[in-house]
Order: C-alpha cells, then structure tokens, then sequence
C-alpha cells in the first residue's frame, strides 16, 4: 500500500490474507502511531475480484478491503493496519500488521 493524505476519502486500504476468508465477517483494525486503535466492521468487504495495486497482488476471497472516510486518518504519521477475520465464536483469525505511511 501506498501512503496515504491526513483525512484523505475514497481511498482503499487493503490488507491480503492469502488463504480463502469468503465465510468470514471482516474487521479491519487501524493503529496510528499516537492516538488509540480503530476497529472498523462497516464498510469493510471481502471482494470477489482479483486487484494489482502497484507490486500488490490481492486474489479473490482473500483479502478485505474498506474505503476510507472523513475521520479515518485523523493522524498524520506511521499507522499499520491489519484484519480479523471472525469465521465463528470461536474460530477467530488476525493477520500481521503491514506499515504504511498518513501524509500532512
């Protein structure tokens, strides 16, 4: 992922799984550098289409996806981001964080 502008709108962050995730409810969890998590369940999908970004490849039903929206970026710095994939109760799975970059 590329960086992104301070309170920037309409631009995907995507986070690759890279294993099926197409039965799960999505969760996408932003961490800035200074300022508290953001765990985001609305707006976040799981798309059905395969996408290159750049040198990123993301294959259909593995990885989430989710817009941003006005308040998302309400920090300029080092964020990271990463998914949670709920598939049950009980059967909960996390990704790594990746690192990207919120510009002034």
């Amino acid at each position: 992922m590329s960086n992104l502008n301070f309170d920037e709108v309409g631009q995907p962050i995507r986070v690759n799984v890279g294993s099926d995730i197409s039965l799960a409810s999505p969760t996408l969890i932003l961490l800035p550098e200074v300022g508290n998590k953001k765990e985001i369940v609305e707006g976040v999908s799981i798309p059905a289409v395969d996408v290159v970004d750049g040198n990123d490849t993301y294959l259909a039903n593995e990885y989430i996806e989710y817009y941003t929206k006005l308040g998302d970026l309400d920090y300029a710095g080092r964020w990271k981001s990463k998914a949670k994939l709920n598939f049950s109760t009980t059967d909960v799975m996390q990704t790594d964080y990746k690192k990207f970059r919120v510009l002034p």
